[in-house]
């Protein structure tokens, strides 16, 4: 069974972004990439002898120290989206300085804040429906987006949360995580399973066309770090890379939705999966009624 790493094994900043059998064109790749990219290659051999390339952006930094022009991002939102914008930001620091007080280590970004990319995901989520679609449409677009450099997957977890409590103050999410010692957490394995999975989708949506490529040089498995492993052979591969980012759009929202059904039921609240959602305009007003 050929194995392949999506990330560089001795360093799991890199990623993999190019794969060819021609040491040529993979010098005439990498001479493209800006100056901020850092590269590494490695040479694997299954069905034939192929190069993978990894690449990371160079000095990052901490995520709390990237500095964006916060102000004019949000003068070109709509109201609406303005104000849903500024309560998801301010979810999603508090999240990095958890996970900085978790680890004891600041949380490296591997990418810049995209604030502008934030009203995009509001837009293109239906807010109609059963409160449980809506919040699972939303975690799916927030993460699709990847607007946000770590944390994107717990900041939609929360984000489920506030929704969801904007129609019932009780509500509460099922516990999420586990100690695994005094200084870390872990996802607990029922939230593990749709994590891992929404990893796969984002994945293959992504690079679709060189997990095709992959295959085609023997490859069967592609491994992420933290042991996530994506089985080639249970995804279509062979489609545009424009029908490849629809179709596994919608099994991502598929598998969102069923996450928040599924959390509802386990936090003891299942009439959520009944009660009709929040639109834009009533979340983004509930918010405002909070402050």
């Amino acid at each position: 069974m050929g194995h392949v790493y999506y990330h560089h094994p001795g360093d799991k900043q890199f990623s993999l972004d190019f794969v060819h059998p021609d040491p040529t064109e993979v010098v005439s790749h990498i001479v493209n990439y800006d100056d901020d990219v850092a590269v590494k290659v490695q040479k694997c051999e299954i069905d034939e002898a192929f190069y993978v390339v990894y690449t990371s952006r160079v000095d990052g930094g901490p995520v709390r120290e990237i500095n964006f022009d916060l102000k004019a991002s949000l003068a070109k939102m709509s109201e609406d989206n303005r104000t849903i914008v500024v309560r998801l930001l301010e979810i999603y620091r508090a999240l990095i300085a958890q996970n900085e007080e978790e680890e004891g280590v600041p949380v490296e970004a591997y990418k810049q804040i995209d604030v502008d990319a934030l009203p995009n995901v509001l837009d293109r989520t239906v807010w109609e429906g059963p409160a449980t679609a809506v919040a699972g449409r939303l975690a799916s677009n927030l993460i699709l987006k990847h607007a946000l450099p770590n944390a994107n997957h717990r900041t939609a977890v929360a984000l489920v949360q506030f929704y969801l409590r904007r129609l019932n103050s009780d509500f509460s999410m099922p516990e999420t995580s586990v100690e695994v010692d005094p200084e870390s957490y872990d996802w607990r394995e029922w939230v593990n399973e749709y994590i891992n999975e929404s990893k796969r989708l984002l994945t293959v949506r992504r690079k679709n066309v060189l997990c095709k490529h992959l295959y085609r040089f023997g490859a069967r498995t592609l491994e992420r770090k933290h042991a996530v492993e994506i089985d080639l052979t249970a995804y279509e591969l062979d489609m545009y890379p424009s029908e490849a980012k629809v179709v596994y759009a919608e099994q991502h929202e598929e598998l969102w939705t069923e996450f928040v059904e599924e959390a509802v039921e386990r936090a003891g609240y299942p009439e959520l999966k009944e009660t009709p959602g929040l639109s834009k305009a009533e979340f983004a007003e509930k918010i405002r009624n909070l402050d």
